[in-house]
């Protein structure tokens, strides 16, 4: 039987991350969505990685958009 993400979490507590949503992505980061689909809307948004429908984003992918974000 499935297992809810708050219970595998629970089960399994020390697992590493790999990868991220959106919204953990813009709170970790601390700029808001709005301004993470305007950079995505205007080809500048960090490589997606899609897992069925959902979007998630790697730490090196978030790392590299990260740092050219800041480096202009």
């Amino acid at each position: 039987m499935a297992r809810s993400r708050a219970a595998n979490q629970a089960k399994h507590p020390n697992v590493p991350r790999i990868a991220w949503t959106v919204d953990e992505l813009c709170a970790a980061g601390k700029f808001s969505r709005s301004y993470y689909e305007s950079e995505k809307r205007a080809g500048r948004g960090p490589k997606e990685t899609y897992l069925g429908r959902a979007v998630r984003i790697t730490p090196p992918n978030a790392e590299a958009w990260l740092a050219d974000r800041t480096s202009k």
